[in-house]
């Protein structure tokens, strides 16, 4: 290859990368304002949450709050919507495929989230109901309906995520099981002299 080949060949080299310059630009710059975007929107949600006392209602722990996770959540949602849209302007198919694959899998994280919420909320209003009742042993029957309902909830949620629920199932049986063994064992010895009193106790009664 003499030296004009070698011109040539560099200069159509430069043209190509110059003709790549306004996408890379214009996706850049996407990605910038939805960054931008992002951050705002996500601000607002949190501030929204933090208004409603979301966190007070759903207490999942310190440093997961429902305000952070939710405030999160939206941003990275439209993070990933302008993600999609610079992918696109660069026009590089491998990349846009694969964006659009976080995207559609972002409805059904969604979904799954929105139900252990909702989950968490009945397995805690169960309980305070259970504990309210202010009967024997009301505590421990409140913890293991709270757990069982959350593992529940959970195994419902598991689908959403693409995780497929059957081992989760096989311990929920197994959970059920071993609970009605030992209830049923604690009645016949542990709980006996407390079932007898209860029942004189009834019985004076009627």
């Amino acid at each position: 290859m003499d030296g004009l080949e070698q011109i040539l060949v560099f200069g159509d080299i430069l043209s190509r990368l110059a003709s790549y310059v306004p996408a890379v630009i214009a996706a850049a710059l996407l990605m910038l304002i939805g960054w931008i975007v992002g951050k705002i929107i996500g601000k607002i949600t949190k501030s929204l949450l933090i208004r409603l006392k979301a966190d007070r209602y759903f207490k999942f722990g310190r440093g997961f709050e429902v305000s952070n996770i939710f405030g999160l959540i939206v941003s990275w949602i439209i993070y990933l919507a302008f993600i999609q849209a610079a992918v696109q302007v660069l026009g590089v198919p491998a990349l846009t495929e694969f964006v659009g694959q976080i995207l559609s899998f972002v409805p059904r994280l969604l979904e799954g989230m929105i139900i252990i919420i909702v989950g968490y909320i009945l397995a805690k209003y169960v309980q305070g109901q259970v504990i309210a009742t202010k009967v024997e042993y009301s505590e421990f029957i409140a913890r293991v309906i709270f757990f069982l309902t959350i593992i529940i909830v959970i195994s419902l949620a598991l689908p959403f995520f693409g995780i497929d629920p059957y081992l989760i199932n096989n311990i929920i049986l197994i959970l059920v099981g071993s609970v009605g063994l030992g209830i049923a064992i604690a009645l016949g010895l542990g709980l006996k002299e407390t079932v007898t009193r209860l029942a004189k106790k009834y019985s004076k009664k009627l």
